[in-house]
């Protein structure tokens, strides 16, 4: 069982351009997730950072599919967190880096639903991924993680399809994807693993202030997070953990 305790301190921010990534990567702070929202000069980043062990983190920002790898092996670096933008059939991808020693880890891109749920196994996790359409397709894209321990992809699930297999699995929620079902209704993507976080939660849709509100009165820090824009303004999914050790 894998242990995920808070980090030191840390913070998550939203309306963040693309030339003002570096404003985030703060002295000791280490980028953890970016998730880009809005379309044209309405373009931004949501990110999480954390105070903690380790070492440098970098990111990768807008780069076509074809360049990825190249890019990601230039970095020397391995990849922890990517995000998608689709203009036309042209996808972009956004990627967090960490330097150091880490577990093996891969990329994969362009995957449908159904090869997108074999990558996670017994002896490998799903430490992030993205979903976005093209040609009007779902496709996704994920980063894995060769380690033990049980994990799995619970695909195109309402909320409450959700919560009743995490409750029959007894697993915790580790990435939460959203967009709309072809019925209307909203769907998820999710990973799930059997982790030692002590209390936890998950909310979809909200707004920034009510992020805030829901970590304060949870006493928790954000652990995965994912923006989108629409006619109500920014909206988020949020997982967040409160680790109360035994």
């Amino acid at each position: 069982m894998a242990a995920r305790k808070p980090p030191e301190s840390w913070f998550w921010s939203h309306d963040i351009q693309t030339n003002h990534v570096d404003d985030v990567v703060l002295p000791g702070m280490h980028l953890m997730r970016l998730s880009i929202y809005g379309a044209g000069k309405m373009r931004r980043f949501a990110a999480i950072s954390f105070r903690e062990a380790g070492a440098e983190s970098v990111y990768l920002v807008d780069v076509p599919a074809a360049e990825v790898t190249a890019k990601v092996s230039a970095a020397a670096a391995h990849p922890v967190s990517i995000t998608a933008d689709v203009e036309g059939d042209a996808v972009r991808f956004s990627l967090v880096l960490h330097k150091g020693p880490s577990s093996l880890s891969s990329l994969h891109l362009d995957l449908d639903e159904a090869a997108f749920s074999k990558l996670a196994d017994e002896q490998h996790c799903i430490a992030d991924f993205t979903t976005y359409v093209v040609g009007g397709a779902r496709k996704y894209a994920a980063i894995v993680e060769e380690r033990t321990g049980p994990s799995w992809v619970l695909a195109n699930v309402t909320a409450q399809e959700l919560d009743a297999k995490l409750l029959e699995l007894g697993a915790t929620l580790v990435r939460l994807r959203g967009f709309p079902g072809a019925d209307g209704v909203g769907r998820f993507t999710a990973v799930a693993e059997r982790l030692n976080v002590g209390r936890w939660a998950w909310y979809s849709d909200i707004d920034g202030d009510t992020v805030a509100r829901h970590l304060n009165t949870n006493d928790s820090y954000p652990f995965d997070l994912e923006a989108h824009r629409d006619e109500r303004g920014v909206r988020y999914n949020v997982v967040m953990y409160r680790d109360r050790p035994s």
